[in-house]
């Protein structure tokens, strides 16, 4: 993975390097500071490479680690979840950033009965829904990179990486991997969406979906909410009960798919920006 541009105080990355797009911005962006002079001093080492927008908590864009907590029922962190604690999202907006985007963590009810989807399945039924292949890591992680490029393209903040940087950050994930991990659909032996979870180590009964792509075109409308119901069908069959769908924009279409499922918000988190 990319290295930091800078890193202050021995914890603190900064990065101005390839940065995020936001309307005319040179954006820069730091990870989670602990105090105001960490921030100044962030601000004061980005404004010299010409950053005119500085966001955090970001580690250079939102492919890695991102966001702060500011609302919280108090449950514990569900496996790979970016924890930071209340200060940080006080500490930012006193130093003056403004929340820039916001995402939230919901929680399903498995026990309770799915959306009816006769007529979306009815729709779609010349597309396949299959299985991740497990054995097949390092060729699934390639067709997934390639959907999700094409796919995330519109995505605030948006910003490609290789794919090396994708197989980096994901191949790692091996261990927590099951053949029930993942879904792909596909149409005429084209990847067009998949679905991407894991169980919670922290709950025996928690599956966590992490990530949801949809190739943006008209005829896959609707793909999205039938892999998502797949996945939440095998992790019931799997003795899970609760399904966190987790870290979500607050205006992403997945979010809606979540409302279709009854879906109850059990964290919230922000970016925030300041301008320089």
């Amino acid at each position: 993975m990319t290295q930091p541009d800078h890193r202050l105080h021995d914890h603190l990355n900064l990065w101005w390097t390839n940065p995020p797009a936001y309307q005319s911005h040179k954006t820069g962006s730091f990870g989670v500071p602990t105090n105001q002079s960490e921030i100044t001093a962030a601000e004061t080492h980005l404004r010299a490479q010409g950053c005119t927008l500085a966001i955090a908590p970001m580690e250079g864009n939102t492919w890695r680690t991102h966001r702060a907590v500011i609302e919280s029922d108090g449950s514990p962190p569900f496996l790979l979840e970016p924890i930071t604690p209340p200060e940080t999202a006080k500490l930012l907006q006193s130093s003056g950033y403004q929340i820039l985007a916001q995402y939230t963590s919901s929680l399903i009810d498995l026990t309770q009965p799915s959306p009816d989807l006769t007529r979306l399945k009815k729709r779609l039924s010349k597309i396949k829904i299959r299985p991740f292949k497990l054995t097949h890591l390092e060729a699934e992680l390639r067709a997934i990179y390639q959907l999700s490029i094409r796919s995330f393209v519109d995505n605030f903040l948006y910003t490609p990486i290789t794919e090396a940087e994708f197989l980096a950050q994901y191949l790692p994930f091996k261990p927590h991997l099951t053949p029930d991990c993942a879904y792909l659909a596909e149409q005429d032996g084209q990847l067009v969406g998949y679905v991407f979870g894991y169980p919670d180590q922290g709950s025996e009964k928690r599956f966590i979906v992490k990530t949801l792509a949809v190739l943006p075109q008209p005829q896959y409308a609707g793909l999205g909410t039938l892999l998502v119901e797949k996945i939440h069908a095998t992790a019931r069959q799997n003795n899970f009960t609760t399904a966190i769908h987790a870290l979500q924009r607050a205006d992403n279409q997945s979010l809606r798919i979540s409302t279709r499922f009854h879906a109850t918000i059990f964290r919230r988190y922000a970016l925030f920006a300041k301008t320089l």
